[in-house]
């Protein structure tokens, strides 16, 4: 019986695979002749080269960090961007005419989309440094330990102690 269920089954998707074959390919809903593109996105770039260099950092690790974190704004930039883009378009093609609707939308919209890169762009600045203090903090603990005795393990050091 369960054979004859996977039979029904796979003999509908195929029934309605070709009947969506047959279908005229729908046409995206055009843009009101009054649309205008709003304004990309204003996105500004954040600097992190500051704060590493509060941290301590050498200028050869600030230089490379600050390059990643410009490196992944540039991409969130992008993203945000393209995505902003193609939800005022989409939005933009529900609205018959322009009567102030969709400017309304459209502004909220950008609001959103504005503050989400910039706490994107934030939380992924407040990680790097996280990870930089980290990272200082497991360095400082491993030279502690090892104060005065070069690269020797503590039985080494017992044994050289004993002698």
């Amino acid at each position: 019986m369960h054979s004859a269920h996977a039979r029904i089954a796979t003999d509908a998707n195929k029934l309605l695979t070709e009947l969506a074959l047959l279908l005229p390919p729908s046409k995206p809903a055009s843009l009101p002749l009054s649309f205008r593109a709003p304004p990309p996105l204003d996105l500004a770039l954040a600097d992190i080269g500051r704060d590493l260099q509060d941290l301590g950092c050498t200028a050869a690790v600030v230089a490379a960090l600050a390059n990643v974190f410009q490196v992944v704004q540039s991409k969130l930039q992008a993203t945000y961007r393209s995505n902003y883009e193609r939800t005022t378009h989409e939005l933009a093609a529900t609205f018959p005419e322009r009567d102030g609707g969709f400017e309304t939308y459209e502004n909220v919209l950008r609001i959103r989309y504005t503050r989400d890169y910039f706490d994107t762009v934030e939380r992924t600045r407040t990680r790097i440094l996280a990870e930089v203090q980290a990272a200082r903090q497991r360095v400082a603990v491993a030279s502690d330990g090892m104060e005065g005795r070069g690269s020797f393990s503590d039985e080494v050091v017992a044994v050289l102690e004993r002698a």
